[in-house]
């Protein structure tokens, strides 16, 4: 008389708990992503300076060869007033964004792009009350007219 041998139950796989660490992994890496941008975002509206200094110091490093050193003191007293503008929280968001879409980081800034800058800071620090305007402070006082 011959037996069968006893079946004996499946193995259970090798990742049973991958799912749920790998979950449990990435979730506790996206809460402090999370934290860090927040973190961020509240630095850089207590601080806007700070990125703007970034970028002047990255654009300050790619000059080209034709930017003069007037035209580099130029944008240097410009960004001084904006900057200055920026700390007292004067300058309109509108400005912020002439700004952002005139810098261009990344590769050489040449003559043409250190005056657009230049009038674009210039600008910006004008609408906010800055140091250099180019319109007057006041309307020129009215003439007297005469009465019958």
């Amino acid at each position: 008389m011959s037996t069968a041998p006893p079946i004996e139950p499946a193995a259970p796989p090798a990742n049973r708990g991958c799912w749920k660490a790998a979950l449990l992994g990435c979730g506790g890496a996206a809460v402090l992503l999370v934290a860090a941008l927040i973190g961020l975002g509240v630095y850089i509206q207590k601080k806007p300076t700070a990125v703007t200094d970034l970028l002047m110091e990255r654009i300050r490093a790619g000059y080209a060869s034709d930017v003069t050193d007037a035209d580099r003191s130029e944008l240097d007293a410009a960004y001084s007033d904006f900057r200055g503008a920026l700390e007292e929280k004067r300058i309109r968001k509108e400005d912020m964004e002439k700004v952002r879409d005139t810098v261009k980081l990344g590769r050489v800034v040449g003559r043409e792009e250190v005056h657009e800058l230049t009038r674009v800071f210039q600008e910006a620090a004008g609408n906010a009350g800055g140091t250099r305007r180019s319109a007057p402070e006041s309307p020129p006082p009215a003439a007297a007219t005469p009465l019958p």
